[in-house]
């Protein structure tokens, strides 16, 4: 319980904008219990913040090594590598994604961030691959349908991109994203 209390009280002090009462917070949470999946992604990401990428990098790939039945693991797991990508740490999700799709097969947005990072960093064929392992996995998910597209438009791979984001458009005619990726396919 008292690690769950210093989270929480992280959270309150990051509300009333106490950086560092709010890294205090998470540090005596790990403290009472090392593997607490919330607070280690949370001061992994803070650390990143901080400049301390060393640090920040253990922490998140620490999440990898917690047991499969940690609560909420995948969804921690996947705003890890969320945060690597919104961070442009591409190399740095790639490596964590991969490890993560290979470590839990059956997770498909482990495979979409695979697909993600990898097309980052200029992997076309790594990131076309993931994308269909992320939709043999969940066949009808819009999202991947587009992803799929956009790495094979990337890859140059013009007709079949074409093919693949008429059909994402088709399944989510309100996303934007998977119009605006058609029209860039088109061009």
């Amino acid at each position: 319980f008292a690690a769950e209390a210093a989270y929480a009280d992280s959270i309150f002090r990051s509300a009333l904008r106490d950086g560092r009462g709010c890294i205090d917070a998470l540090r005596r949470s790990l403290r009472y219990a090392p593997s607490y999946a919330p607070a280690i992604l949370a001061l992994g990401s803070a650390e990143y913040q901080l400049g301390h990428r060393a640090k920040g990098r253990r922490l998140l790939f620490s999440l990898l090594d917690l047991p499969a039945d940690t609560k909420d693991l995948f969804e921690i797991i996947d705003k890890a590598g969320d945060f690597l990508i919104q961070s442009r740490r591409y190399s740095e999700g790639l490596a964590f994604y991969r490890r993560a799709a290979a470590q839990y097969p059956k997770v498909a947005v482990f495979d979409q961030g695979v697909g993600c990072c990898a097309g980052h960093e200029g992997f076309h064929e790594e990131a076309i691959r993931a994308s269909r392992a992320a939709l043999a996995i969940e066949p009808d998910n819009q999202r991947f349908v587009n992803d799929l597209g956009w790495s094979l438009c990337e890859a140059g791979r013009l007709d079949e991109a074409f093919t693949v984001l008429k059909k994402a458009v088709s399944m989510g005619k309100k996303d934007s994203l998977a119009a605006e990726n058609l029209k860039v396919c088109s061009s």
